[in-house]
C-alpha cells in the first residue's frame, strides 16, 4: 500500500500504510490542523483539520499536479504547501499532487566530488527564472525543471592538469612495459617447454 504521513505544525510525524481498500488509520495526539503526505509512485499533499474522530478522503484525481524535475542530475528539493507551515524534502524527478499553492525550492548548488553542479535557471510555464524558489498556484498542471551546470569542485590550475596528464602517461607506460615483460617471459617459457621437441640438424 501507499505510505501515509501526517505532520503537525512542529514537524512531528505519524504514519501508516494503506490497506487493500486504500484506507489508512492514523492516531494523532490532539485536535488541530495537520499536513497529509501520501507517498507512492507520486506524492499527494493536502491538509486536514482534526476534531475528534475525523475521516478524510484524499482524491488525487480532483487535484492538479506538478512534475518536478532537474537536469542533468537529481537533487533534493524543498516543497511547501501554502496552507500549512511545514516543508518536506523530495528527490527529483517526481510528480506532486497538491490541494493548494505549492512553493518549490531548489538547492543553489550540489557537490558530487569531483564535480559541483550550480543552478543556472528554473523553467516552468514558459517562464525562466534565476531564483531558487518558485510558487505554483496549482490551478492547473505544471512541469518544472531546474537546469544545473557542471564544474569541477575545485578549480584546477594549469600545473595540476599537467601533473594529472603526466601521472596518467607514466601509469600507461609502466603498464605497457609490464605487459611487454610479461609477453617476453611467456615466449621464453614456451621456448623452454618446447625445446626438447626440436631436432638438431646434422
Amino acid at each position: 500500500g501507499a505510505k501515509v504521513i501526517v505532520y503537525d505544525t512542529d514537524g512531528k510525524s505519524y504514519e501508516n500504510t494503506t490497506d487493500i481498500n486504500g484506507v489508512a488509520k492514523i492516531d494523532v495526539p490532539a485536535n488541530g490542523s495537520y499536513l497529509i503526505v501520501i507517498k507512492d509512485e507520486y506524492y499527494i499533499l493536502t491538509t486536514v483539520t482534526v476534531a475528534g474522530d475525523t475521516t478524510i478522503t484524499v482524491n488525487a484525481s480532483a487535484m492538479h499536479y506538478a512534475n518536478i524535475t532537474s537536469t542533468p542530475i537529481n537533487v533534493d528539493a524543498k516543497v511547501k504547501l501554502s496552507t500549512f507551515n511545514y516543508t518536506i524534502t523530495i528527490t527529483t524527478n517526481v510528480t506532486v499532487y497538491a490541494s493548494a499553492s505549492l512553493n518549490i525550492t531548489y538547492p543553489e548548488e550540489v557537490s558530487k566530488f569531483p564535480f559541483k553542479y550550480v543552478l543556472e535557471n528554473i523553467t516552468y510555464d514558459g517562464v525562466e527564472t534565476n531564483e531558487t524558489t518558485i510558487t505554483l498556484d496549482m490551478a492547473r498542471d505544471y512541469s518544472v525543471n531546474a537546469n544545473y551546470s557542471r564544474t569541477f569542485y575545485m578549480t584546477l590550475e594549469c600545473w595540476m592538469v599537467a601533473a594529472i596528464v603526466v601521472v596518467i602517461v607514466v601509469a600507461l607506460l609502466v603498464a605497457w612495459k609490464a605487459g611487454s615483460k610479461t609477453a617476453k617471459a611467456m615466449i621464453q617459457q614456451w621456448k623452454s617447454v618446447n625445446r626438447k621437441f626440436v631436432k638438431k640438424k646434422g
